[in-house]
């Protein structure tokens, strides 16, 4: 991989990005946003909060060159692209840097307030089955560019900054990959993480309240207008017809795509439905579910996915991630028999996992983490559990969602009997703090509110004072191995872990 220096002036003048060029023939081998990721003949990004004394490390370390913003002062003699946004030129030069790896490969992008992970695995299995695993995925979870171990890579966002992400496009390609899965944030168009990038098939799961807060979107109205910039950048749109705000997002679909490129989908006993595929459960237990795909008209019957399917994970809603896997998979090639396979074997990690406990109940843990995702999660144990009490464990994550918080209350109101308010990523603020917030909006009298800011105390009580007709409910962590507190990833058991040590301490 390499850059020139007339290519990136190019580039950038191209783009009507570019403030002022260096005279220079340089060439680059590397391109970086953060100052610990340089070596000789490296590209340096300078955004966001960057330090001056940053580049003063980035020199030591032999950076090269610098694109930078008009606002940036440092006393260096470095070749600089003065540019008027510095991320949108990283996307560009990414692109090129990397070669244009989206040119090579099929891609899905999808966006929603909740299951966008669960959808973005649903897609992946079935595009294993569909291609002979020659499928890449970028989640929230993992990004995965092959099939070998060492082509997993932890994720740090939902959607990685430019520079990480064309590198991993391109990683995906030269190991043969034909297709890539991406969950797409409406923090990566406000952010211009993908600016440029266009997907084959665009995915709108949902939008409720979130993300709303000093430090990402100002106000609800800006959250909706950066999720539907997915319209804008898709060939064709798959879209949730039982949304809510359906009738605003359906006519900004197709503002921007051809009536024949939108898909809609639902539940087959919504009133007045619109969907073009709906969905209807036949049969759902704990472990499970078993759904029919019925295609209404005759631009679904291009499909050619109705049937019958079965669904290894539990919930209705899930159930409708997957018609709109089953559809989204289909525009990228492929069939009904991959389709059925994908979605029999999937797995999401940290996603309704399952513990059983003799004396303690049910344990159930989850990444829900706003209120649609607990309101829906508290609500499909009630309606398949015998519950005597329900048990919540949960936080809020500090300097971000801070919006969530009152919907989190909201959502124990609603459907817990015991919270376990607890720390949940904190950052640089007081977790106890964030609590109060959450307390603040439960207002069923009937909840017993218990305070606990070491999260693994607080797991450790919910089970240990749980009875064997309880269920506990861990919300929000799943899988993740860290707390970030103060600005630092502080490793952490897991919830999944901790759950598993307190039941096997217990039951012995």
């Amino acid at each position: 991989m390499a850059l020139i220096a007339t290519q990136i002036t190019h580039l950038l003048e191209s783009e009507s990005l570019l403030i002022s060029a260096p005279t220079s023939s340089l060439a680059f081998e590397h391109i970086a946003y953060n100052s610990n990721d340089v070596k000789p003949k490296t590209l340096l990004f300078i955004k966001g909060h960057f330090k001056a004394e940053y580049l003063t490390q980035a020199i030591e370390r032999g950076v090269t060159a610098i694109v930078a913003p008009a606002g940036f002062v440092h006393a260096t003699d470095l070749p600089t692209w003065v540019v008027e946004d510095v991320t949108i030129a990283m996307s560009v030069l990414s692109m090129a840097f990397y070669q244009y790896p989206q040119n090579e490969l099929a891609l899905i992008g999808i966006t929603g307030t909740k299951g966008k992970t669960s959808a973005a695995y649903m897609a992946y299995e079935i595009l294993r089955a569909a291609t002979g695993d020659k499928v890449a995925l970028s989640s929230t979870l993992a990004v995965i560019t092959g099939p070998a171990p060492a082509n997993n890579y932890r994720a740090h966002l939902t959607t990685p900054e430019a520079p990480d992400l064309y590198r991993w496009m391109r990683e995906a390609v030269d190991n043969g990959m034909t297709h890539m899965v991406m969950e797409v944030s409406s923090q990566a168009y406000k952010m211009d993480r993908v600016y440029g990038l266009r997907y084959n098939v665009g995915v709108f799961l949902n939008i409720s309240p979130d993300h709303v807060g000093e430090n990402e979107h100002p106000t609800f109205e800006d959250y909706l207008e950066h999720k539907m910039m997915l319209f804008d950048h898709a060939e064709q749109i798959v879209l949730n017809a039982d949304s809510d705000y359906f009738t605003t997002l359906l006519a900004q679909a197709e503002n921007v795509v051809a009536h024949d490129g939108i898909w809609l989908y639902g539940q087959a006993d919504a009133e007045d439905t619109r969907a073009d595929v709906t969905f209807a459960t036949k049969t759902a237990d704990l472990s499970g579910s078993t759904f029919s795909l019925i295609e209404e008209n005759g631009q679904a019957q291009q499909l050619q996915i109705a049937g019958t399917y079965h669904l290894d994970i539990p919930g209705d809603f899930n159930e409708s991630n997957a018609t709109a896997m089953a559809i989204a998979t289909r525009l990228v090639g492929a069939d009904a028999t991959a389709i059925s396979e994908g979605l029999g074997v999937v797995k999401i990690p940290g996603r309704m996992q399952l513990l059983q406990s003799q004396h303690h109940g049910t344990i159930y843990v989850d990444y829900a983490h706003n209120y649609a995702s607990i309101a829906a999660l508290l609500q499909f144990v009630r309606q398949n559990e015998t519950v005597e009490k329900l048990r919540i464990v949960v936080g809020a994550p500090g300097n971000k969602g801070v919006s969530r918080r009152p919907g989190i209350g909201q959502a124990i109101s609603e459907g817990a009997d015991v919270v376990y308010l607890t720390a949940d990523d904190p950052q640089f603020e007081d977790p106890a703090a964030i609590a109060d917030e959450i307390q603040a909006h439960i207002m069923n009298p009937q909840v017993s509110i218990e305070r606990e800011m070491d999260r693994t105390k607080a797991i450790e009580q919910a089970i240990t004072a749980a009875g064997p007709n309880d269920v506990v409910v861990l919300a929000a962590k799943g899988l993740d191995e860290y707390q970030k507190i103060n600005g630092v990833d502080t490793p952490y058991e897991n919830d999944w872990a901790v759950a598993n040590r307190i039941v096997q301490t217990l039951e012995k």
